[in-house]
């Protein structure tokens, strides 16, 4: 590393930096006209147009390397990368002391001939050591631990660029060096106050460090500075469930649901909505909905139905056509509430039609299998998820289909390979350390994987439920209570959640509160499967006082 710095400490300044080019010539007229029709062909994408133009332009005005430049751009963008190399070789040639040359053959080569890319950028800095493209090109193609020292280079020379304080807090996050990573975010804050992916990455990281009301901060800022957007609320609204804020979360809801927000953003606030169990709310937006696209309306209604009208629900979503961009989704819904009633015919029947039209389709085979599986038919099952392919989704549907035929071990067979391949996957993570949990197997690992899965997605309350009932399996009775019932009250109409969080009563020998949680857990219909655990909690409970 030391030698790596000196190396283009000498590089840059050892011999000093190069006499400044010659003035250029004027630009003619004739000249500037191609290369203004060149740069609008460009900017309108019509890349050959612009190559013809700029082309024109070039031989108008021989002196011009910017010409030669912009010429060999759009000429890559063409999918002319031959000419383009051409032309920046004699761009090389003629103007070997003009840094936008070098960039720009830099950025060229950097796909196809890596060690002539990492020269051009050298170079590039040595004549522009004030210009951080250079750096910045040179930082993506460097070994890991040169690119860092490129960027360390990049922001002693220039402190305000943004782009090199944000690359280093990427590499100081990735190896878990969350205080100097947050240093790094907050370098960015400073110079761009609307850098949001920044603000997300420093709220991130201040969660990560137990700073969690930094972290509603900074999310909260990025929120208001992206004007609101969908995805950065969401994030903001499981934050707050994390913090246990649930006043701030329904406020935020509240907020959301404005005459601005398009269909598929209402949909998405209605499902938050229906998950902290703001019915009306949920149905109010459900309606408006209904008046712009009656199909994502009845969808939207159907959710709302699938506890207190399952049949209600299911004849609401037939009712959408095969014509309709919905037909696949309410067929999945449809089939999902009928296997929730113990109807595995009824479900394998109505999504049957959809299955043909889009036989890839991951949720619709999952639910078939599922049907399947309820039927008594676990190798017809497996065998639907088995014409899928191997990809991510794919195997999670394996997995899941394994759980639910109580082949745990299967299951984990299927899940640990992925978990070491995609240790990001937060279904994967939730899946695995809940199994484990609930063999009472392998705690430590369970424990491992939830709390990264906790770090990925603060806040979901399927998480928290499976973290909850580890917590319940290592004895650790107060903790678990505290979990569950925190996921009990941001996911009410979770009928799961409660019949965990009785078992956590009971074993905290408030048996008054554990037949509590199994009467709201009844009242939401759960399925036969759900009812049969249920059951299996209250026969350890004693008398009702």
């Amino acid at each position: 590393m030391r030698a790596l710095l000196f190396g283009l400490v000498v590089l840059v300044s050892a011999c000093g930096r190069p006499a400044p080019a010659k003035p250029l010539p004027p630009m003619t007229h004739e000249a500037y006209a191609y290369y203004l029709d060149g740069k609008l062909a460009a900017y309108r994408s019509d890349w050959p147009a612009a190559v013809e133009s700029l082309a024109l332009a070039a031989k108008a005005a021989p002196d011009q390397p910017m010409i030669a430049v912009e010429l060999a751009r759009v000429q890559a963008k063409a999918k002319r990368e031959v000419a383009a190399a051409a032309t920046l070789a004699a761009a090389r040639k003629k103007w070997p002391r003009h840094a936008q040359v070098w960039l720009m053959s830099g950025d060229l080569m950097s796909t196809t001939k890596r060690g002539e890319a990492i020269k051009a950028y050298r170079r590039a800095i040595q004549l522009a050591p004030d210009d951080e493209r250079g750096y910045l090109g040179l930082a993506k193609l460097e070994s890991p631990s040169e690119s860092e020292a490129v960027l360390r280079q990049l922001v002693e020379k220039i402190p305000d660029s943004v782009e090199g304080h944000y690359r280093l807090a990427q590499r100081f996050a990735k190896r878990n060096d969350l205080k100097t990573a947050i240093k790094e975010l907050q370098a960015v804050i400073e110079r761009d106050p609307d850098h949001i992916d920044a603000r997300l990455d420093l709220a991130r990281a201040l969660r990560r460090t137990g700073r969690m009301t930094q972290a509603i901060e900074q999310t909260r800022s990025a929120f208001d500075r992206s004007g609101q957007a969908l995805d950065i609320a969401e994030e903001l609204y499981w934050l707050l469930c994390e913090a246990d804020d649930r006043t701030a979360a329904m406020d935020l809801l509240t907020l959301l649901d404005d005459d601005r927000s398009d269909v598929e953003a209402l949909a998405a606030i209605a499902r938050l909505a229906r998950g902290l169990g703001r019915l009306t709310q949920a149905r109010a937006i459900a309606i408006r909905i209904s008046a712009v696209d009656p199909d994502a309306g009845t969808l939207v209604h159907a959710e709302l139905d699938t506890a207190s009208d399952p049949q209600g629900a299911v004849k609401r979503l037939l009712a959408i056509t095969a014509d309709s961009p919905r037909f696949a989704e309410a067929r999945r819904l449809a089939g999902d509430i009928l296997l929730a009633t113990g109807d595995p015919k009824g479900a394998s029947s109505v999504i049957a039609p959809a299955r043909e039209a889009t036989p890839k389709d991951l949720d619709l085979a999952l639910v078939a299998a599922y049907a399947k599986a309820d039927a008594g038919d676990a190798t017809g099952a497996r065998a639907v998820l088995a014409q899928l392919d191997n990809s991510v989704g794919a195997q999670l549907a394996r997995a899941r289909l394994e759980d639910h035929l109580r082949s745990p071990a299967t299951a984990l067979a299927i899940l640990e390979p992925l978990i070491a391949k995609h240790p990001d996957s937060t279904t994967a993570l939730n899946l695995a350390g809940y199994i484990l949990a609930d063999r009472g197997e392998r705690l430590g690992d369970a424990e491992k994987w939830l709390a990264h899965a906790r770090n990925l997605a603060p806040g979901d309350p399927a998480i928290l439920d499976s973290w909850g009932w580890l917590q319940l399996k290592r004895g650790k009775v107060r903790e678990a209570v505290r979990a569950l019932d925190r996921a009990s009250r941001f996911a009410p109409n979770e009928p799961e959640i409660l019949v965990h969080l009785a078992a956590a009563r009971a074993a905290d020998k408030a048996p008054k509160a554990a037949w509590e949680a199994l009467d709201r857990a009844v009242a939401l219909k759960p399925s036969p499967s759900l009812l049969a655990r249920i059951e299996a909690v209250r026969a350890t409970l004693p008398p009702r006082q």
